[in-house]
């Protein structure tokens, strides 16, 4: 978490590599630097919706101020430090023309994911602006759900600080309230859309096209306080589809996308994160690349955290519940059930400690427990499971942006009695020129009923670098993970992800994007079938952004999506509606965004 000395830590892995400063400026100009800098390096572009770039997720932490020694801080100012800090309430600046305020920032940065994440859709207009420079910092232990911290200021040992300058640009004076202390600031958004399919129904032969209209009203809510603050945004999208048998006349998928954090004191902190999803667009909720078909359903990610510092040790417990709901009830050609119908819920519980020794080191040891239940039993990927998982991990901090270590995990689950265990070297390395780099390579093991010492490389790399007008941004994952903690259930797969993406700022008020990744997912045999197939996703894309005025965004993206091995994971056998076989599909959309 932001703002410890280098005598303490941070709750989240991320925190062996970020340098934390002998002295911490408190200031509004670096609390606000710091909101720009929530650290996963993973470049699904700042998009609440639009391009998403593959990475793993990771804990996080904004960077912090530069030492001028990397020296044990004094007893008086030690002293000084915890005694609780005087609540302040943020101050409030008028927005700048041509930049981003911090509460575009906090909604964009929170709505930055990893292809392994939890499902998420577009519910704010892209940015126009570069994204700052992002500290790096390494991804967390394998197997390991260690929450992302939250994208803003406030963690334990900062004191009262809000969030200075939090708002938004809209068409009319945002309506503000206030509650306790805080303001909440309420912004209506409307998006208006069109969209274009080749292939609708993702068929390998046969495809039908379809004009898809779209109107999605909305609201977006800032709370700012000295102990409380966050954002909300959430749309309900109303559609409508050209194409025969598409089901409805007027589809509702709602999207919502939470974060908010409370100070109950200057050392602990209360985090909540929730995520909606309710689509039928495979990419959208499985940004893995297994799911296949058009189908509707509804998936939802809530994250509770509480980050504690006790002395000069940063402990962390959480929860997270995943539930995945397939709402389409079709049946094959044959007319037995779908085999990709299952409902699954999913709980994981965890907790970790961290310390530093002599300045430089910092070491971190947690458990993690997760049970999977499958609502749905006509599936023979996935099913009941319960996992327990721990990992360690050592580092050394060489620079403010330089460190290097090694972590272990160690996983048992109850399906098929297998355990994984993993021992990886990580590290970060920046340049605030614009150099980010984080990484973590090493090597996994499985062994089940079904499978015996299957062996990988597990990889996560993340490298970014920020030029004056444009955004570069290459990654691969490679590793074993339970697909249900981040959605649907297909069990334990082997996956491999490689990305790219490209931002280049044409105009202050005009950019262009770029993406491709390309994904394998393997069956392990636990929890689904190891028939020895692989299936493979493909996809690319380039979207223009234009923000007309200050209030009004115009987006128009292309995408190409190619994917093979349906019957990987028992897939095959599906309706003409919801898709059946290897597929390709062209896709146009047109979307206006309006914040009001």
């Amino acid at each position: 978490m932001s703002g410890y000395n280098r005598t303490t830590s941070s709750l989240s892995h991320s925190d062996s590599s970020s340098g934390v400063g002998g002295t911490t400026d408190t200031g509004p100009t670096v609390r606000a630097r710091r909101l720009l800098s929530p650290a996963r390096v993973s470049v699904a572009l700042l998009l609440i919706g639009g391009l998403s770039a593959p990475c793993a997720v990771s804990a996080q932490t904004p960077a912090p101020t530069a030492p001028a020694e990397p020296t044990q801080q004094a007893p008086q100012q030690q002293q000084q430090s915890e005694q609780p800090a005087v609540p302040q309430q943020p101050q409030t600046t008028e927005p700048v023309p041509g930049q981003v305020t911090p509460g575009e920032m906090l909604l964009q940065q929170y709505q930055q994911r990893s292809p392994l994440g939890p499902p998420m859709a577009p519910t704010t207009a892209p940015s126009m602006t570069i994204p700052p420079w992002i500290p790096p910092v390494p991804p967390p232990p394998s197997q390991t759900n260690v929450p992302t911290p939250f994208p803003g200021l406030g963690g334990p040992g900062t004191g009262y600080v809000g969030i200075p300058g939090l708002t938004l640009p809209g068409a009319f004076a945002p309506r503000v309230t206030t509650i306790r202390g805080a303001t909440l600031e309420v912004h209506p958004t409307l998006r208006v859309g069109e969209e274009y399919s080749d292939n609708f129904f993702l068929n390998s032969s046969g495809a039908e096209e379809n004009f898809r209209s779209i109107l999605g009203p909305g609201f977006t809510l800032l709370l700012n306080g000295a102990r409380t603050f966050g954002a909300m945004s959430t749309t309900i999208d109303l559609v409508h589809d050209t194409a025969p048998n598409s089901g409805d006349e007027v589809k509702v998928f709602p999207t919502m996308n939470m974060a908010v954090r409370y100070l109950l004191n200057p050392r602990l902190a209360l985090t909540l994160t929730d995520s909606f999803v309710r689509s039928d667009a495979p990419n959208t909720l499985d940004q893995n690349g297994i799911r296949q078909g058009r189908q509707i359903s509804d998936t939802n990610t809530l994250g509770v955290s509480l980050d504690w510092l006790v002395g000069q040790i940063a402990t962390q417990a959480y929860y997270r519940n995943v539930f995945f709901i397939n709402e389409n009830g079709g049946s094959g050609n044959n007319g037995s059930p779908q085999n990709n119908q299952n409902d699954t819920v999913t709980n994981i519980v965890g907790t970790n400690a961290a310390t530093r020794i002599a300045t430089d080191y910092l070491v971190r040891a947690g458990y993690e427990f997760s049970t999977t239940a499958q609502t749905n039993g006509n599936n023979v990927n996935g099913g009941d499971n319960t996992s327990n998982t721990i990992f360690v991990s050592g580092s050394r901090q060489f620079g403010l942006y330089t460190s290097g270590g090694i972590s272990g995990s160690y996983q048992w689950q109850t399906q098929d009695d297998t355990t994984i265990w993993n021992a990886s070297a990580f590290g970060s390395y920046g340049l605030p020129t614009g150099l980010s780099l984080s990484a973590a390579v090493g090597y996994s093991v499985l062994n089940s009923n079904t499978q015996t010492n299957e062996g990988t490389v597990s990889a996560n790399v993340n490298a970014s670098y920020r030029f004056t007008r444009a955004i570069a941004t290459v990654g691969v994952f490679q590793d074993f993970r339970q697909s249900a903690q981040q959605g649907q259930d297909f069990g334990t797969v082997q996956t491999r992800s490689y990305y790219g993406s490209f931002l280049y700022q044409l105009t202050p008020f005009i950019n262009t994007v770029l993406n491709a990744s390309y994904s394998e997912n393997e069956p392990t045999g636990t929890g689904n079938v190891n028939n020895s197939g692989t299936e493979k996703s493909l996809q690319w894309g380039a979207a223009i952004n234009w923000q007309i005025l200050r209030w009004l965004t115009a987006s128009i993206r292309y995408g190409y999506t190619k994917q093979t091995g349906n019957n990987t994971f028992n897939q095959g056998g599906t309706t003409a509606t919801t898709g059946s076989g290897n597929y390709q599909e062209n896709r146009a959309t047109l979307n206006f965004y309006a914040t009001f």
